[in-house]
């Protein structure tokens, strides 16, 4: 049941990471063509900016917490945590453990929250007639991802085979 939750997760992480990086090659792509565009023929793609800064953007960023998160990119500041040994690390990993969890679950709340709020005001883009709110709603799913792998995550944290500590991203 686990291996089978597992290999779901990994798979919605993969979907969440391609779209990410398929936010970026468009983004690439809408702003090399904007600037030819814009100093070739002085004709600028009509809202590509506001495109790149409120979906695409988002969306390269926050789709990809989960695979950051899995693959050890997470900044770590551990010079007091590799002196301890024995219970007092157990208790210091516990700690950072779930400090991190409550910043995410507190970020998952808080970005929720944000794009209900967004979706129901049917905000528009200034000019393009696209709903800002949708975009909005791009944070939370991110965070929702962290905050499932960490909660599938955190019994590994008493062997230390939590991927909170781990150093180097894992084979695919």
């Amino acid at each position: 049941m686990m291996d089978l939750l597992g290999k779901w997760l990994q798979r919605c992480e993969m979907a969440l990471l391609y779209l990410g990086v398929l936010a970026t090659f468009v983004m690439m792509c809408l702003t090399s063509v904007d600037a030819l565009s814009r100093y070739t023929f002085n004709r600028p793609i009509m809202g590509a900016y506001e495109i790149t800064e409120k979906y695409l953007m988002v969306a390269a960023i926050f789709l990809g917490l989960s695979y950051g998160y899995r693959g050890g990119l997470f900044i770590r500041v551990t010079f007091l945590v590799d002196r301890l040994t024995g219970t007092a690390r157990l208790v210091a990993d516990y700690f950072a453990f779930l400090v991190s969890l409550a910043f995410s679950l507190f970020f998952l709340w808080a970005t929720a929250i944000q794009g209900l709020r967004a979706l129901r005001e049917n905000t528009e883009l200034s000019t393009l007639p696209i709903l800002v709110g949708p975009a909005y709603c791009l944070v939370p799913i991110g965070f929702l991802a962290l905050t499932v792998i960490m909660l599938v995550d955190l019994p590994r944290v008493r062997t230390r085979q939590t991927l909170l500590f781990t150093q180097e991203a894992p084979a695919s």
